[in-house]
């Protein structure tokens, strides 16, 4: 089932960005804006890569004002933005695999919502058929790379 949800997904966009703490916050502005509801934003990347430094800007470019913290205790955390709900989900201490994510409730907080996922690997590969495929990695002394693919 994996292979067949592989060969019909598409990548339809591909951003290549590069970045440190004095551009991030025009990297938020550019994610922000290819974000919307129901296309969930899955971003990958090694512990201390910046996701959850990055979402705050996205959280922040989407006219959030309130302070944005991890999830990383709480789960999931949600933010009114100027327009939709934003779910900002951190799986890293999810440990009970599939069953325990299904109990989340992920697909529904989807509907209507804009989410930011990180940890994306705990889930079941074909939970988002639709996504945004965000991977972030260190290249050096404080330079990121943040390449984004929309799969639909």
């Amino acid at each position: 089932m994996a292979q067949y949800f592989l060969k019909f997904a598409k990548c339809v966009c591909m951003k290549d960005i590069y970045f440190n703490l004095t551009t991030i916050g025009d990297v938020g502005k550019q994610v922000a804006s290819l974000l919307r509801p129901d296309l969930p934003l899955l971003l990958y990347g090694q512990m201390g890569a910046g996701k959850t430094t990055l979402t705050k800007y996205i959280i922040a470019a989407l006219g959030c004002e309130e302070t944005v913290t991890s999830p990383t205790f709480t789960i999931m955390q949600s933010y009114q933005t100027t327009k939709h709900t934003l779910w900002h989900v951190d799986l890293y201490r999810l440990e009970g695999g599939v069953q325990q994510i299904g109990e989340l409730g992920l697909n529904e907080l989807n509907i209507g919502n804009i989410m930011i996922i990180e940890w994306p690997e705990r889930l079941d590969s074909r939970m988002f058929s639709k996504h945004i495929k965000g991977d972030l990695s260190v290249e050096g002394n404080e330079v990121r790379h943040l390449v984004l693919e929309i799969i639909e």
